[in-house]
C-alpha cells in the first residue's frame, strides 16, 4: 500500500486496501474491516477508474452487514453494487450480485424475493457450474416452501447442466459419484446432490414414506462416496479438516435416515464415516508408502496433475463452443489414464491400492463377529446438532437410539469441570452435582443398551470421557468402573486394524522398556518437579527383561528420540502442554526441551507397542469438530502406535505411580490392558482413603486403542534369536555335509 501510494497509483492502492481489508474478515476483525471498508467506498467513489473496485468494496461491506444482521444496510450495498455492475454490463459479477442478494433472502425466510432474484441471475448466467449452483439454489427455495417435487425438477435441471442426459432421467436417479472427480467446481456437485438428500428426507418425514425415506438413504450414499473422492485430493491439513466441518451435518441427517428405517447396517457406515476420517487416511498413507517405488509415485502424481490441470482449463470454457466437448472428451481419457493406472495397481500391488484408495468400511457382522471373540460391546455415539444418537453393538445384536441434545453438552461441561478440579468436588454440594450429572449422561448414553458386565470399547464424538466414572445411581456412587473395563477408540475401523495387524517386529538391539523422567527440567521451562517419578519408574522398569532408563539431566529430547526407535513399551513421567483451542500444539516435555507434535516423524516409533503418557492433559487438545481431538494420544497413534495410556486432566503425582505400577503388575499376569487398568483402578479405591477416592485421582487414565494383552516381548526377542541360531546350525550342518562327500569323492579309487 506504502509503494503504491508513493507511485500515486490509486487503483494498486485500491487493491492492496482490498487484501488488508480480505484479512481482517478472515481474522474475525469484523468491526476494523467495516470501518476500513467505509473508507475504502469513499476513495473508490471519488475515483471515475475505480467503479470495479468500488463494487468489490459495497459486497464485502454487505457481507459483513448481513453477518451483522444489519440487514438493511447489506441490502441497499449489494444493490448499489449490482445497479453500478449492469451498467458497465459486467454480466458475470451481475449474476453474482443477484444471486448474493437471493441468498441474504433466502437465509431470511423471505422465499418470493429468494426466487426472484435467482432467476434474474439465471437468465444471464452461461457457465454450467453457474447454472448448476443457481439451479440448486432455485430446488432449496421451493424444498423450503414444501414443494418437493418441484424442488426435485431443479435439481435434475442442476445436474443436466453439467451432464445432457440427465434431461430425460427422472427425479430419483442419481449420477455415479465419479461425476465429482471430473468436475473443476466439486464443492457445487457435492452441494446439490446433498440438498437432493436433505429434500427427499424432508418429503418423507412430511409424508411419512418408507420409499422416500429410501430414495433419501441412496442419496446420501452418493453424496458420502463423492467426499471420499475429493479427500484424496486435499494435502493440506486445513484443506480436509474445512471439509470434516463441512461434512458433518450430512452424516447427521444420514444417521437420521437410517434411524427412521431403522437401518442399523447403514447407520453403523455413516457412524464410521463420521469419524477420524484424517487419522485412518494418515495410517493408510503411513503403510502405502512402503509399497510403492519412486518411479510409480512419480507417475501418479504425473497422471493427477494432468487431470487437474485439464479441470482448470474446462472451467475457463464457454460450454457452447464446439472446443468444450473435445475439452471435455479430453479429460475424460486423462482420467481415464489415471483410473488405468489405479486399476493396474490394484492388480500389481494390491497392498499400495488396499492403504490407499480402498473405501470399503467394517462390516458390521466382521466387528460383531470380533466382539464375540474379545467379550465385549461397541459402543459409539453421534452429537448432532438436533438429536443424540447412540450406537450399540454385541454379539448379539446391535440397538440405535435417538435422544433429545439440549441439555446434553451442559452437563457434559459441568460432569468432566468437576473431575479436573478434586478441590472443587470435595464440597458436598458440588459432588452432589458430579453424581447427578454422571447418573444423567449415564441414562443417556449406556443404561438403554443393556449391555452385558465386561469389556466395552468406546468411539466418542469428540472429547474423550471416562466413562467408568458415570453412576448407576444419582445421589450414591455407583461407578461402571465396578462391572465394566473400558478402552477407547477413535473408529471401530482403526480398532479392528490396530487389533494383530501390526505385529511386533524384533531385533537385536530392541527395549523391552524405555522409562523417561527428567525429574527436574531447566529452569527456561518454568515446569515444576516431578519427584518422586524416577523411583516410581525404576519399580516398574524392573518389571521387563531389558530396559532403559533416561532421568534427571539424561533425559534429554534427543536421548528420547534415539532410544525409542528401538523401544516395545515406552514410558513418561513428565509434564505436557495442551488446550482446547487451536492455538497451541500439544508439547512433551524433556529434561532440556520441549517435544511437538508434529516433531514426530513417521519412523520416530516403528517398533512401539504400547506408550504410557503419564503427564498431563496428554489426551486433550483442539477438538476438530468432524474429526476428533488433535492430542498428544492421537500424535502417537498417527505414527502407528497400537496403545496408548492416556491422561484426560491434571493428575495427581502420587496416584498415577501407584497406578501405574498396578496396571503393569496385571500386564505381567497376562491380562488385557483395559482389564488390567481396571483392575488397578478398583484396587486403589478399595486401598485408598479418603478424599483420594475421588474419581479425579484414578479416574485420568484411560486406555486408547488396541487393549490386547501386551506380548510377551522378551520371549518373542529370545524366539527370534533362536530362530538365527537354528538357521545358522543348519547352513553348518549343511556346509559340513558337502564338504565330508567332496573328499569322500576325491579319495575314491580311479578307474584305470
Amino acid at each position: 500500500m506504502y509503494q503504491a501510494r508513493r507511485a500515486n497509483n490509486e487503483i494498486a492502492y485500491l487493491e492492496n486496501y482490498g487484501e488488508k481489508i480480505k484479512v481482517l474478515i478472515a481474522l474475525g476483525r469484523n468491526k476494523e474491516a467495516d470501518k476500513e471498508l467505509s473508507h475504502a467506498i469513499t476513495i473508490a467513489q471519488n475515483n471515475p477508474d475505480a467503479s470495479y473496485e468500488l463494487t468489490i468494496f459495497l459486497v464485502r461491506k454487505a457481507k459483513v452487514e448481513e453477518y451483522n444482521l444489519d440487514i438493511k444496510n447489506a441490502l441497499i450495498h449489494y444493490r448499489e453494487a449490482l445497479k453500478i455492475n449492469i451498467s458497465k454490463d459486467n454480466n458475470k459479477v451481475v449474476v453474482d450480485n443477484y444471486n448474493d442478494i437471493g441468498f441474504l433472502f433466502y437465509n431470511r425466510k423471505k422465499y418470493d424475493e429468494a426466487l426472484k432474484n435467482y432467476q434474474s441471475a439465471l437468465i444471464m448466467a452461461f457457465d454450467p457450474y453457474t447454472k448448476l449452483r443457481l439451479l440448486d439454489n432455485i430446488g432449496m427455495v421451493y424444498w423450503q416452501k414444501k414443494q418437493y417435487i418441484t424442488a426435485h425438477s431443479y435439481y435434475q435441471m442442476a445436474l443436466a447442466s453439467i451432464d445432457p442426459r440427465f434431461s430425460k432421467h427422472p427425479i430419483i436417479d442419481l449420477p455415479d459419484a465419479k461425476l465429482v472427480r471430473i468436475s473443476s467446481q466439486k464443492e457445487f456437485v457435492f452441494s446439490l446432490i446433498q440438498d437432493k438428500a436433505d429434500t427427499w428426507l424432508d418429503y418423507a418425514k412430511a409424508t411419512n414414506n418408507r420409499q422416500r425415506f429410501q430414495y433419501a438413504l441412496a442419496t446420501y450414499k452418493v453424496a458420502d462416496q463423492m467426499i471420499d473422492y475429493m479427500r484424496w485430493e486435499h494435502t493440506g491439513n486445513l484443506s480436509k479438516l474445512y471439509w470434516r466441518e463441512k461434512t458433518r451435518g450430512l452424516y447427521e441427517r444420514a444417521i437420521e435416515t437410517c434411524y427412521r428405517l431403522n437401518d442399523t447396517v447403514q447407520a453403523f457406515r455413516f457412524f464410521e464415516k463420521s469419524r477420524a476420517v484424517m487419522l485412518a487416511d494418515k495410517l493408510n498413507e503411513l503403510s502405502a508408502r512402503q509399497k510403492l517405488t519412486q518411479k510409480q509415485v512419480n507417475k501418479e502424481n504425473e497422471l493427477r496433475r494432468a487431470v487437474n490441470d485439464q479441470q482448470a482449463k474446462l472451467s475457463d470454457m464457454s460450454p457452447d463452443r464446439d472446443s468444450y466437448k473435445s475439452a471435455r472428451m479430453e479429460l475424460f481419457a486423462k482420467q481415464e489414464k489415471l483410473d488405468a493406472f489405479l486399476k493396474q495397481l490394484e492388480i500389481s500391488n494390491p497392498d499400495y491400492y488396499r492403504y490407499k484408495y480402498d473405501t470399503t468400511i467394517t462390516a458390521l457382522a466382521d466387528l460383531r463377529s470380533r466382539l464375540n471373540t474379545r467379550k465385549a460391546s461397541f459402543v459409539t455415539y453421534f452429537v448432532g446438532d438436533s438429536a443424540l444418537y447412540v450406537l450399540g453393538i454385541t454379539a448379539d445384536g446391535t440397538r440405535l437410539l435417538r435422544r433429545p441434545v439440549s441439555g446434553y453438552q451442559q452437563a457434559m461441561n459441568e460432569f468432566m469441570t468437576l473431575l479436573w478440579k478434586p478441590e472443587a468436588m470435595n464440597r458436598k454440594a458440588n459432588f452432589g452435582k458430579f453424581l447427578k450429572s454422571g447418573y444423567g449422561l449415564y441414562q443417556r448414553l449406556l443404561a438403554p443398551l443393556n449391555l452385558p458386565a465386561g469389556r466395552v470399547i468406546v468411539s466418542p464424538d469428540g472429547s474423550f470421557v471416562p466413562f467408568e466414572t458415570l453412576s448407576r445411581k444419582a445421589t450414591t456412587p455407583d461407578y461402571l468402573v465396578d462391572n465394566y473395563a473400558f478402552s477407547y477408540n477413535y473408529s471401530a475401523r482403526l480398532w479392528l486394524k490396530k487389533n494383530g495387524s501390526n505385529p511386533p517386529r524384533h531385533s537385536f538391539t530392541q527395549l523391552d522398556f524405555l522409562g523417561v523422567a527428567p525429574v527436574d527440567f531447566a529452569p527456561s521451562l518454568k515446569q515444576v518437579m516431578l519427584p518422586g517419578s524416577d523411583t516410581a519408574l525404576a519399580a516398574i522398569a524392573r518389571r521387563f527383561k531389558s530396559s532403559k532408563l533416561l532421568t534427571h539431566g539424561y533425559a534429554t529430547r534427543q536421548a528420547f528420540l534415539t532410544q525409542a526407535v528401538d523401544a516395545r513399551v515406552i514410558h513418561l513421567f513428565t509434564h505436557a502442554t495442551a488446550d482446547s483451542s487451536d492455538q497451541h500444539e500439544p508439547k512433551l516435555y524433556f529434561a532440556d526441551s520441549v517435544l511437538a507434535l508434529t516433531e514426530l516423524s513417521d519412523r520416530t516409533l516403528p517398533n512401539t507397542q504400547l506408550v504410557v503418557l503419564a503427564a498431563c492433559k496428554t489426551g486433550i487438545g483442539a477438538n476438530q469438530r468432524g474429526e476428533g481431538v488433535f492430542s498428544l494420544a492421537r500424535g502417537f497413534a498417527a505414527l502407528g502406535v497400537p496403545s496408548v495410556l492416556t491422561t484426560l486432566w491434571s493428575v495427581q503425582n502420587d496416584a498415577t505411580y501407584q497406578l501405574t505400577n498396578l496396571f503393569y503388575k496385571h500386564l505381567d499376569e497376562g491380562l488385557p490392558k483395559d482389564i488390567a487398568l481396571q483392575l488397578a483402578k478398583k484396587e486403589w479405591i478399595e486401598t485408598a482413603g479418603g478424599a483420594n477416592r475421588l474419581p479425579n485421582y484414578w479416574a485420568g487414565l484411560i486406555i486408547v486403542g488396541d487393549a490386547e494383552p501386551l506380548p510377551d516381548l522378551h520371549l518373542a526377542w529370545w524366539g527370534s534369536f533362536l530362530a538365527v541360531l537354528l538357521m545358522a546350525a543348519a547352513v553348518i550342518v549343511w556346509y559340513e555335509f558337502r564338504k565330508s562327500r567332496i573328499t569322500q569323492a576325491v579319495s575314491l579309487p580311479q578307474p584305470a
